[in-house]
């Protein structure tokens, strides 16, 4: 059979149907040619498809679901990539901000030790300056004394050259006048 004559036949089928019926196409009813035609234009669609159509539909969707798999396997890398970058950041930050703190701890501890060699250096230098001040008073006391001692060796030969009315040798009179003078600090001591 050919298609033309397996057309006819269908039409005859078709045409018997509705001849025999006597009214008019109705939905209700089941139509043999109908059916059958229904029937042999989906086989052939479906061959159609089945062909030519649904195996570059399916390599493209197969296409499609690769490389979706492909990016989400990217975007994971992508990701554990991130989390490791955002990992090191951390342990880069918690290193710089342990340095900083102990550059900080440094600098106290410096500024604390250069304060206090700063205080010590202020106290030896007051010291210092007490001690030559003392030493210098020590050494105007001693001058003063010594001035004091002189005049009054002078004085003390002049009144004793005028009471004894005799003029010794000068250099006898200062010797016993020296002698006399040393010893009035320990006699006034004695006295008090």
């Amino acid at each position: 059979m050919t298609l033309t004559e397996l057309y006819m036949w269908g039409s005859g089928l078709l045409g018997a149907a509705t001849e025999g019926e006597g009214h008019g196409f109705s939905l209700m009813d089941i139509h043999v040619g109908t059916i059958f035609w229904t029937l042999v234009i989906f086989v052939l669609v479906l061959f159609v498809l089945g062909r030519f159509v649904w195996k570059p539909i399916l390599k493209a969707v197969e296409d499609r679901e690769e490389r979706i798999r492909s990016s989400l396997s990217q975007a994971d890398e992508a990701k554990a990539e991130f989390e490791k970058a955002l990992s090191d950041q951390k342990r880069e930050m918690d290193r710089q901000r342990r340095e900083a703190n102990e550059l900080i701890s440094k600098a106290k501890e410096e500024a604390q030790v250069a304060g206090q060699e700063i205080v010590e250096k202020a106290r030896k230098e007051a010291e210092e300056q007490t001690n030559r001040a003392r030493r210098q008073i020590e050494e105007e006391k001693n001058r003063a004394l010594a001035e004091v001692r002189s005049q009054a060796v002078g004085l003390a030969l002049d009144a004793a050259s005028h009471l004894l009315g005799k003029v010794m040798d000068k250099e006898r009179h200062k010797a016993i006048v020296k002698e006399y003078i040393k010893q009035l600090p320990d006699n006034i001591k004695e006295k008090h």
